[in-house]
């Protein structure tokens, strides 16, 4: 009988971890994104739990701090993530006297836990367009 070793029969990963497959790694709209995009998806990516999608709350303040960037970077980052399909916006944030609310996100390559729809892979259907053209950091979501 064969050892089962860190990644065998028998064994498994310890504690929770981020899955990336490779369609999306593979993706021209993964291959676009810069180091702090890719950075900035990951941290979304650790906040999901495996039941939340749909529900992950994130501001731009807490992305900043957490990646160690500044607040106006983590905005952008956060737009051309929506912008190239990775995440989609559920509910807006707010920041007014009486609610701070952290807008909330939609991982698309995961079905969503909030809605039940299938994952749409936005990402898929990205394509590079003339950032002199469009206003989007040079993205464009082709239906």
């Amino acid at each position: 009988m064969g050892k089962a070793g860190k990644w065998g029969r028998g064994g498994s990963l310890h504690g929770p971890f981020v899955a990336l497959p490779h369609y999306l790694l593979k993706s021209p709209a993964w291959r676009s994104l810069s180091s702090v995009e890719r950075c900035s998806f990951l941290e979304v990516l650790y906040r999901y739990n495996g039941h939340n999608n749909g529900r992950i709350a994130i501001s731009a303040r807490i992305l900043a701090a957490e990646v160690h960037i500044s607040r106006t970077t983590a905005t952008r980052a956060l737009s051309r993530l929506c912008g190239c399909g990775f995440l989609e916006v559920i509910r807006p944030g707010s920041f007014s006297c009486k609610f701070k609310r952290a807008a909330e996100y939609r991982v698309t390559h995961l079905r969503c836990d909030a809605t039940g729809v299938v994952p749409s892979k936005a990402f898929l259907r990205w394509r590079q367009v003339d950032a002199a053209l469009d206003k989007t950091f040079g993205s464009a979501y082709l239906p």
